[in-house]
């Protein structure tokens, strides 16, 4: 007989098997339970956390035709009748799966519309499962958007996909949405565990805590390199099993190699490195394993707990707790940015070697640098010295209390803010708000105004950034429609013509026009 691979062995065959999936069991467990089940369903997520089986329990307890069922439809079903054999074994006549990613035509979809009308050979449902939906092509999903709105009662679709973006809205609103989550490390642990014991696997909780991490929340992932392991370790699984096999570093040495970076030992560092790749360790794995360590000192610190938490060995824990005596929360915070960028700088290094090493060596130079409140402090101290001999009156710097804030510049209306805005050579603002902008009331810290139609609301952004710059306060911007509002060019316009006719209508004014036939009032003489 065959060997089964224990992804396939221990796939679930029940809702009640999957692991981390509660939103989901309990959505579709109630829609059976109520009869309110979706004519199509659409599963989404990363690989290997449960679409595929999802679907195919979905399609089982649609059709699972045990007596005690009530010739309905269940969220248990039996396993053993010969519908769920069958659609497990993928077999099913009424069941039928299609990869979408070799069967991407619109061809491929109207084989599935010409036959739909059909009635089932024998199962209560026909359910279509397309894997992989996101690559069938935009005429493939065209094709069937009309046939997805309105199935006939006997037909159910389910869908699964990693790139749910890829998918047209038109399709995604026509589904029962379900975003399936990465799996916990915890749960994946404890399901390894549970798998090991069914087996009969002798193995160490820290090993199968590091198959967890490697899967990166996929159960299939970890699945694969336990079965992987257990060949590799002879049946007894140890943590050095899984980091010979899988090319990654041995957590004291990750350890050993941060200290070093942070006691600025270089020659240590790039000798360890060095090291670390002859023995065939992957850069990534390294660098991954410096960032985990960073993780758990930040998380460690702001939670204000010790290191317990962590599968570690008595003398990796006390390494770790005098690593974390040493850095601060902004230390932490600045190495992550290091490695994060180092982790890019790899993609498009052309020699992986010494890009980590100079990458690791810039971060053992900044993680003991001045912090920003030490430099601003440093500064602030010489130029104290530089006036030590002459009275001063300024107030002594004080980071505790924001000593370095703005002085606050007050704009009371809206000529204010013109001024501001000429002053600071914001001309473009300047002219769409006098363009755009109907203000209804003005005070310090509050505008209330209208937008004439069609312009553009980005200058509501603009001024409230200009303002609360400008004057060290923070502005309400209140958008209210008021048609009777006017823009400041509309009432310049106005004042203009008041300004015109009163002077047309002076005494002396007309006296003049009488006298010098055809002459106009021109603007300049206005002003």
């Amino acid at each position: 007989m065959s060997y089964t691979v224990l992804a396939r062995k221990y796939r679930p065959q029940k809702l009640s098997e999957l692991i981390g999936q509660d939103t989901l069991v309990k959505v579709i467990t109630n829609s059976f339970r109520l009869n309110r089940i979706a004519h199509a369903f659409l599963l989404t997520g990363s690989r290997g956390i449960g679409k595929t089986s999802t679907a195919r329990i979905i399609a089982k307890g649609l059709n699972c035709i045990e007596p005690s069922n009530n010739n309905l439809p269940t969220v248990d079903p039996c396993g053993k009748c010969e519908t769920c054999i069958s659609i497990t074994e993928s077999r099913h006549i009424d069941v039928i799966e299609m990869d979408a990613a070799s069967r991407t035509g619109v061809s491929d979809v109207r084989e599935i519309i010409d036959n739909i009308d059909y009635k089932t050979v024998y199962a209560r449902f026909k359910v279509y499962i397309i894997d992989e939906v996101h690559m069938l092509s935009n005429s493939a999903f065209n094709a069937l958007l009309k046939t997805l709105e309105e199935p006939p009662e006997h037909v159910k679709f389910i869908f699964a996909t990693t790139e749910v973006l890829k998918i047209p809205n038109t399709i995604i609103s026509r589904c029962q949405r379900f975003d399936l989550e990465r799996i916990d490390n915890q749960l994946i642990t404890k399901h390894l565990s549970d798998i090991c014991n069914r087996e009969d696997i002798d193995f160490s909780a820290s090993a199968l805590s590091m198959i967890s991490n490697v899967s990166e929340g996929s159960v299939r992932d970890a699945l694969s390199i336990l079965d992987q392991a257990i060949i590799y370790s002879d049946g007894k699984l140890e943590s050095n099993h899984i980091t010979e096999m899988l090319g990654l570093l041995d957590q004291n040495r990750s350890l050993k190699l941060f200290e070093m970076i942070l006691n600025q030992n270089h020659n240590g560092t790039i000798t360890e490195l060095e090291m670390e790749i002859k023995d065939g360790i992957d850069p990534y794995s390294i660098l991954n394993g410096l960032m985990d360590i960073n993780w758990k000192l930040m998380i460690s610190k702001i939670k204000n707990e010790d290191f317990t938490l962590y599968d570690l060995s008595d003398d990796n824990f006390q390494l770790l707790k005098n690593i974390s005596k040493k850095m601060s929360k902004s230390v932490l915070s600045r190495c992550w940015q290091i490695l994060l960028k180092i982790h890019e700088e790899l993609k498009y290094a052309p020699d992986i070697l010494s890009t980590l090493q100079m990458g690791l060596l810039r971060l053992s130079f900044l993680a003991n640098a001045p912090e920003q409140s030490d430099l601003l402090k440093l500064i602030y101290d010489s130029k104290s010295l530089s006036k030590e001999n002459k009275p001063s009156t300024e107030k002594p710097l004080d980071l505790k209390d924001d000593e370095l804030k703005k002085k606050k510049i007050e704009i009371n209306n809206f000529e204010d803010l013109l001024v501001a805005l000429k002053k600071e050579k914001n001309i473009t603002l300047l002219v769409e708000l006098e363009k755009d902008l109907k203000i209804i009331s003005f005070k310090s810290g509050e505008i209330k105004f209208d937008l004439i139609p069609g312009s553009n609301t980005e200058i509501i952004s603009k001024l409230t950034n200009f303002l609360n710059g400008y004057t060290n306060i923070d502005w309400d911007l209140i958008h209210l429609e008021k048609k009777d509002a006017k823009t400041l060019l509309e009432l310049k316009k106005e004042n203009e013509i008041n300004l015109s006719n009163s002077i047309n209508e002076n005494n002396i004014v007309q006296e003049i026009m009488k006298n010098f036939p055809g002459s106009k009032i021109s603007k300049s003489s206005l002003n």
